[in-house]
């Protein structure tokens, strides 16, 4: 208790110390700026500071090593006041600097050290000059960014091969490439006391559903957060149901699927440092739906949907029905693979149960290993891992070869989720429904679908609800549900929504 009483003192003064940077005016001494740029950053090693001085007149140029780009600090700042100083200054124009310092981001202004360590940091240089009391602020970020390629979380056949990268500067053009209209707005919001991580709402004016525009803004200045380095971390934060194990926003870091989300009326949060965006709100059939559903027929989109469908719910429910129907309900099983299953088990020492728990936290294992391993071996060790575990198993007789069958095809069917996110739910579900199922059998398993109904009932995804739109029922949102309709009979509210603004002489 003391150490969380201790933290929190200590994110206090660090926002006692940023409300008194911003009362820190700068100085018209550049000694006196040097020192202060130095006592704020620590006299860190990578605030570099470049005076000169010529003459009657001082200039001191400040960046971080490596955050800025020093190739341009040196042709389009130094040269240039250089080059002008030796020619002289000319008494009658104050705005030469302005003139002679010329970038493609141009000159802002900073009074107090509060922007000049925001800019600073934001990879910009800042520009001192003696007996001013206030500083140029000209952004010339170095910062490297990886090239545009395609997303490897989600693959698909058909389809663009762009994917987000780190760098929201980089990402809102992809955005802007896909949606043409200045009706596409961005917002700009800094969360996590300590990381001050920049975030970028996107949305499309007119379109997007206003209430869940304010419930996340509302949510992100509410937001109580240290730090943030991942959407991942900001979905946490932004839950209003923290007990439940589901998702409640989209990941993606496709490009085409937030210009979809954001035509559809939905809010778009990107994070700096992260190629993954958060779509707001995300139903619980959003989960079953793919970028490449749009990019083929709908006749097979729509089958492609169901068939998601049958398959979490086998990744969800497929080992515990194979423990209830062997344990306790045999009668509905025919005679003839009855009689299949107990000549496979005889000589099993576990029960269907054990057995299955068993096999699940191996493949759970190999999964986790797969992951984490050297990705050229990663695929390798799992695939033979799998194999010779499972053979292993069956001729050592310590499982049955039905259960081998049970449990691959749910590994199977837990990968055929488009959201990676989503299938994480059904595999923590699996086993509390797995326990439920060796105890009380079927009627244990339809009291907790019963119950799992009325929670995702009961959730809310940014004021949304979760079951939306078949639970409230919509009707004129069926189009695009489990269903997807055909595309001349789709909504087009973006067209609806910017003709009704022409016609209104422009207003919203």
């Amino acid at each position: 208790m003391r150490q969380q009483k201790t933290k929190q003192e200590r994110l206090h003064a660090l926002d006692q110390r940023r409300s008194d940077w911003a009362a820190l005016p700068i100085s018209r001494q550049l000694f006196e700026n040097e020192q202060t740029l130095l006592s704020l950053f620590g006299n860190s090693r990578d605030l570099i500071r470049q005076p000169y001085q010529l003459e009657t007149f001082s200039f001191m140029a400040v960046y971080l090593e490596n955050m800025a780009d020093r190739q341009q600090i040196e042709e389009f700042i130094i040269s240039p006041m250089l080059n002008q100083l030796r020619e002289g200054i000319p008494e009658d124009d104050p705005g030469w600097i302005q003139r002679t310092i010329q970038t493609s981001a141009g000159l802002q202004t900073a009074q107090d050290f509060s922007k000049v360590t925001d800019a600073l940091i934001r990879g910009g240089v800042i520009l001192f000059i003696g007996h001013q009391a206030f500083a140029y602020s000209i952004p010339l970020t170095s910062w490297k960014s990886r090239t545009i390629e395609e997303p490897q979380t989600q693959t698909m056949v058909r389809g663009p091969r762009e994917g987000f990268v780190e760098l929201i500067a980089d990402n809102i053009p992809l955005l802007r490439r896909r949606i043409s209209t200045p009706l596409l707005h961005f917002t700009s919001v800094t969360a996590g006391k300590i990381t001050q991580t920049k975030l970028s709402i996107a949305y499309i004016e007119g379109l997007v559903n206003q209430r869940v525009l304010d419930h996340v803004r509302k949510q992100l200045d509410s937001l109580q957060a240290d730090k943030l380095f991942e959407t991942g971390m900001l979905e946490e934060l932004l839950k209003e149901n923290r007990m439940t194990p589901f998702p409640v926003f989209l990941s993606t870091e496709r490009p085409d699927v937030a210009a979809s989300a954001l035509t559809e009326g939905k809010v778009v949060i990107m994070m700096e440092g992260t190629p993954f965006c958060i779509i707001a709100p995300g139903t619980f059939w959003s989960f079953f739906q793919a970028a490449e559903d749009y990019y083929q027929n709908y006749d097979i989109a729509s089958l492609v949907r169901i068939v998601r469908l049958i398959a979490y719910i086998i990744s969800l429910a497929f080992p515990a029905t194979y423990i209830a129907v062997t344990t306790f309900h045999q009668e509905l099983i025919p005679s003839e693979l009855l009689i299949s299953l107990a000549a496979q088990r005889e000589g099993v020492p576990f029960p269907a149960f054990v057995e299955a728990l068993l096999m699940e936290v191996i493949f759970e294992i190999l999964r986790e290993a797969g992951v984490r391993m050297p990705r050229p071996v990663g695929s390798a060790v799992s695939i033979v891992g799998a194999i010779v575990i499972g053979e292993s198993a069956v001729a050592a007789g310590l499982v049955s070869p039905a259960i081998v069958i049970v449990v691959s095809l749910t590994a199977i069917s837990s990968f055929v989720a488009p959201y990676y996110s989503f299938a994480g739910a059904s595999r923590l579900l699996r086993f509390l429904l797995m326990v439920i199922a060796s105890t009380v059998g079927i009627y244990g398993m339809i009291i907790f679908f019963i119950g799992l109904v009325i929670h995702l009932a009961s959730v809310t995804s940014a004021g949304v609800p979760y079951f939306q739109p078949f639970a409230p029922l919509r009707l004129d949102e069926q189009k695009d549900g489990l269903l997807r309709m055909p595309l001349w009979i789709s909504n087009t509210k973006l067209y609806k929504q910017m003709q009704k603004k022409q016609e209104s002489g422009g207003q919203a």
